[in-house]
């Protein structure tokens, strides 16, 4: 599975998860201090990142690939 990771430390410790489901699209998942928040699908990687970013102003330059 592919996967993609972004963490601010402040204000609030968030970090943050998007998964590929191949079936379905990508999932966001939202943490903060450890627990879960949100979590959304998205059909594109841009837009799950988009979304992370509307809703919890994650940088879009944030975001690595992990696996």
């Amino acid at each position: 599975m592919m996967a993609w990771t972004a963490s601010v430390p402040t204000p609030k410790k968030l970090e943050c998860r998007i998964e590929l489901d191949e079936a379905v699209g990508y999932y966001l998942y939202v943490y903060e201090n450890g627990k879960d928040v949100y979590d959304g699908l998205q059909d594109t990687l841009q837009f799950a990142m988009e979304e992370a970013y509307e809703r919890f102003n994650i940088p879009l330059d944030l975001w690595r690939q992990v696996e």
